[in-house]
């Protein structure tokens, strides 16, 4: 499971002067939440299992039985400390859609991959908040 930028390619495009690099554009998520570092379903540090990258971008999700409802612990993103932007303009800017995309596998069958956008409501922002993907 991974979550998706507001907008496709915004980390491609070119380089101003004194400003970011594409590798911390690309860093960054353009979006209202990110997934909290080291947890997911299945998540388990003893048997070397990992949870959501250091960027909280994308969370692993393997061997879940279909059908099965998995849970996400998101917290919001924070605007890059390069932008210049308050907590507020960066809500405005990335704006409360949840992009989440979620690359699948079975055996016997060609990978396939289901995308999703989930308006979030305001009240979520304070604090983490858990989603519920059936």
């Amino acid at each position: 499971m991974s979550i998706r930028d507001d907008r496709p390619g915004r980390a491609e495009g070119r380089q101003l002067a004194a400003g970011p690099t594409p590798e911390q554009v690309a860093a960054q998520i353009w979006g209202p939440y990110r997934f909290v570092p080291g947890t997911g379903p299945g998540a388990d540090s003893v048997r070397g299992i990992p949870g959501a990258d250091p960027t909280g971008r994308v969370t692993p999700t393997r061997g879940m039985p279909v059908g099965e409802s998995l849970q996400f612990a998101l917290e919001p993103t924070r605007p890059p400390q390069w932008s210049g932007w308050s907590l507020e303009g960066w809500e405005t800017q990335v704006g409360g859609m949840l992009r989440l995309q979620l690359e699948a596998q079975r055996e016997g069958w060609e990978p396939w991959t289901l995308v999703c956008e989930l308006r979030t409501p305001h009240e979520m922002a304070p604090g983490k908040v858990t989603v519920e993907v059936p």
